[in-house]
């Protein structure tokens, strides 16, 4: 019975109190601003992983903000600093086709193509730039994207791709006059000169020397290998003339067969060392350069150039 009782008074308490006091749920609301500056400054913070998440949420949840743009292309360029170049691209790719803002998709075209030059696409990454050099006025960024291209013909004239300089050249030479000094235009019409006029060895010639026997190291100056292959073949060259002499021809043809590779090897590394020496002198030379870099200040919307000397 009293336990009866008590559960009576426990349950009128229940009806009479008010509801309110039952349940007082805090409620924190999220506005735009609030979540595209957090989102923003996990970016700055450089927590980038954070920050996608952020930027992501933004823009799912405010989607007639206008820091859309701004955070898409705040997602890419976390992507690039997270080395995942793929995911940066396919971002920048979707803000230079949709973006109506002309200062978000000009940071969009130099990054992608950056992304596509880390993943070791020159062929893409020129084509991003050349495609929005079709549809640019501005005079100041048709030059970097000249620049740009440049820089990215210098990298292949690198792997002695045949016109790579001449290419160069060519789009150094639309630059501006009013850019010319910015970009130190002097310097590298120089640094292609040289290149041009760069000492070389002739593969073909390499591999004619070879027929003797270290000819071919010799003639590309590696006086090391060009004794040690000269040793070695003409040591072979006797075991097999000793072993036939002899009359043990099973033996001399063993080390004949022997000898065939090794001579092989020795006009195919001739060949293949006259283009390693041309090869580095190209880089010895091309070394020194001014690389570029993107400038991003995402708070300001601004865009700027780094210039790095390599001396």
């Amino acid at each position: 019975m009293k336990f009866r009782y008590l559960y009576l008074v426990i349950s009128l308490c229940f009806v009479f109190l008010p509801h309110n006091s039952l349940s007082q749920t805090k409620q924190l609301i999220i506005n735009s601003t609030m979540q595209f500056e957090y989102a923003q400054k996990m970016f700055e913070s450089q927590d980038y992983e954070t920050a996608i998440v952020e930027f992501k949420r933004f823009i799912h949840f405010f989607p007639e903000n206008e820091n859309q743009d701004l955070s898409k292309f705040n997602i890419g360029v976390s992507y690039f600093n997270l080395k995942k170049y793929h995911d940066a691209a396919k971002i920048f790719n979707e803000i230079i086709i949709k973006s109506k803002k002309e200062i978000i998709v000009q940071k969009a075209v130099f990054f992608q193509s950056k992304a596509f030059l880390m993943l070791g696409n020159t062929g893409y990454a020129q084509i991003v730039l050349q495609n929005h050099l079709k549809l640019e006025d501005d005079i100041d960024v048709k030059d970097q994207i000249y620049f740009n291209l440049a820089q990215i013909q210098l990298s292949n004239a690198r792997k002695l791709q045949p016109g790579s300089l001449e290419r160069a050249r060519q789009y150094l030479s639309k630059i501006s006059p009013s850019n010319q000094n910015r970009y130190k235009i002097d310097q590298y019409d120089d640094l292609i000169f040289r290149a041009e006029h760069a000492p070389s060895k002739n593969p073909e010639a390499a591999g004619l020397f070879a027929i003797i026997p270290g000819g071919g190291f010799l003639y590309c100056e590696r006086y090391h290998d060009a004794l040690i292959t000269f040793l070695l073949n003409t040591g072979l060259m006797l075991a097999a003339y000793e072993a036939w002499d002899h009359d043990n021809k099973a033996l001399a043809g063993v080390i004949g067969f022997v000898e065939t590779g090794f001579y092989t090897g020795n006009i195919y590394g001739s060949i293949s060392s006259a283009h390693k020496f041309n090869q580095a002198q190209i880089i010895k030379i091309l070394g020194r350069d001014i690389s570029i870099k993107p400038n991003i200040n995402p708070e300001h919307q601004t865009y700027g150039l780094s210039l790095n000397f390599n001396f």
